[in-house]
């Protein structure tokens, strides 16, 4: 996978969008949400107060908050672009230390998103967000995100939080001066990641504090400042980790916890498992395509495809022109084979995304077999390389909290080159030694300090938990979201057979199944709907 793919993980079933449906979090699935409403006026709030913040228990990774005074919550402008059906959103900032062992450290503001209740009579205990990433934030997709959680927001307000660095929250963690594809496809350098990160040192904050342990410590203190007794969680692959965090600071208050596809804090991508899992999902793929007699049909020499192509663009690589399909720029792009790689596992195993990838691997390797030589313009390759909706997340995404969580929590954990050297029998389905090549160059530069041992331990709560998992997941391997539910004794799981990362993205049934949980603390027959069930319909043209 190359360098760019991890921080897939953030935008999860985005890529099923490009195969009709999906999205994580709803982005892009503005069909689901029925026509925007005309702008509310700005809802007033009361006064700020100062609001006391009790000490939570010790946070991992050698995190323990002292007792600031904080401000409550002040109102705040909305972001502009399509709002969500139902009332309007509210917008607030809140005030939180960039480290909440030094009362006294630079702030931070939190900007946080309230998608009141559709009912207009909210139950007590709202619904938190925990974005994917790192480096996603909440408010970067407010409609389709609003249709997503539509069936909990039926009787709860919806709260959206951008974690630090992330979204509207300042100071911000984009790299504005770093052209997207150079993370999306690789080529990012030790001075790209100082030149996106040194801005914020100068300016007095620590890296080290844009980080996991951090982001879970100002999650209690939002929900007092809200007023909230007990609230519902839902958070979504790299969010598993801050919900795991959040369990051991101020896990009482939790009244229910959906993980949706979730991630662990010992997880990398570059685990052997989660490699294995890539190879998996191809052979699933193939597996089940020759099983359905119109895709079998339609590509009978699907299965070597995977290895002439791999041979063919190792030898020379396709020429592409990519176009920004809002500025209009074009980029230039030679597209090999570990790109490629990366590319196809993505698609594979992100919501339903796999369902074109038997059409289009069939037409690369036409394409590639009939000596096609130059430039290659057909739509449904540049589509693949590069959907038209990645370039919008890939704009809002905050990529230096990508560097600062990865840097201090993901690589530290591993030895790289053992991880490589150990999938190297799954090329070319896996091209182990494209995978992580920015943290390779960024994190000796920053030189963050690692976090405590401790932040890898597994949370144990008695909270009542849903755990979604899809079985073509390539971005976080199912079998570490069960191995999570061993800690959680009261946890339930949901597999999907012909879905990947990103249920709730992706699936009507998951999004039923994870409403009924959140409101009764059960799935009953919610989860019981045959699409559960059945492998992925693949199209056969693309």
């Amino acid at each position: 996978m190359g360098s760019g793919g991890r921080r897939l993980a953030l935008i999860g079933g985005l890529l099923a969008l490009c195969a009709v449906v999906g999205g994580l979090l709803g982005l892009g699935i503005d069909r689901l949400a029925g026509p925007s409403p005309s702008p509310a006026p700005v809802v007033a709030v009361e006064p700020p107060l100062a609001i006391p913040v009790p000490v939570p228990a010790p946070l991992p990774a050698a995190v323990a908050p002292v007792q600031p005074v904080l401000p409550a919550l002040a109102e705040a402008r909305c972001p502009d672009g399509p709002l969500p059906a139902g009332p309007a959103p509210r917008c607030r900032s809140f005030r939180v230390p960039s480290d909440w062992q030094r009362p006294d450290s630079l702030p931070l503001d939190l900007f946080v998103t309230i998608l009141p209740a559709l009912n207009g009579a909210p139950a007590a205990d709202p619904v938190v967000l925990l974005s994917g990433g790192p480096g996603q934030g909440g408010s970067d997709d407010l409609r389709g995100t609003a249709a997503i959680l539509a069936p909990m927001r039926a009787g709860r307000d919806v709260i959206l939080v951008d974690q630090r660095g992330t979204g509207q929250s300042k100071p911000s963690l984009r790299c504005p001066g770093l052209d997207p594809l150079r993370y999306w496809f690789g080529g990012v350098t030790a001075e790209d990641a100082t030149g996106c990160l040194e801005p914020l040192r100068r300016a007095g904050y620590r890296l080290e504090d844009f980080d996991s342990g951090q982001s879970a410590a100002d999650l209690p203190a939002l929900r007092r400042a809200l007023g909230v007794e007990r609230w519902n969680v839902v958070a979504t692959s790299y969010g598993g980790v801050l919900a795991q965090a959040l369990l051991r600071i101020d896990g009482a208050a939790v009244r229910s916890l959906v993980l949706n596809s979730p991630a662990t804090a010992d997880a990398t991508w570059l685990d052997l498992d989660r490699l294995t899992a890539i190879r998996q999902a191809h052979r699933r793929m193939m597996e089940d395509c020759a099983a359905q007699p119109d895709c079998a049909r339609a590509f009978p020499r699907l299965g070597q495809a995977v290895e002439r192509l791999a041979a063919a663009l190792d030898r020379r690589p396709l020429e592409l022109r990519l176009r920004h399909p809002v500025t209009g720029r074009e980029t230039d792009l030679r597209l090999d084979w570990p790109m490629l790689a990366g590319v196809l596992a993505l698609r594979l195993g992100s919501g339903d995304g796999m369902v074109a990838v038997p059409a289009l691997l069939d037409r690369l390797d036409r394409i590639v077999g009939a000596g096609a030589a130059g430039r290659v313009d057909d739509p449904a390759i540049l589509s693949l390389v590069m959907p038209p909706p990645i370039w919008t997340v890939l704009d809002s995404l905050a990529y230096g909290l990508n560097l600062t969580v990865g840097c201090r929590e993901n690589r530290p954990h591993i030895d790289a080159a053992a991880a490589r050297r150990a999938a190297a029998d799954l090329r070319p389905y896996v091209v182990a030694e494209a995978v992580e090549t920015d943290y390779d160059a960024a994190c000796p530069a920053l030189g963050l300090r690692p976090v405590d041992a401790s932040f890898y331990r597994p949370a144990t709560s008695d909270v009542p938990a849903l755990i979604l998992t899809g079985a073509y997941d390539t971005f976080t391997a199912p079998a570490r979201a069960e191995a999570m539910g061993r800690s959680l004794p009261r946890a339930t799981l949901l597999s999907f057979r012909g879905l990947g990362h990103d249920v709730l993205g992706a699936s009507q049934c998951g999004r039923n199944a994870a409403a009924r949980f959140v409101e009764t603390l059960a799935v009953g027959d919610a989860g019981a709907c045959v699409e559960r069930l059945l492998p992925p319909t693949f199209a056969t043209r693309p």
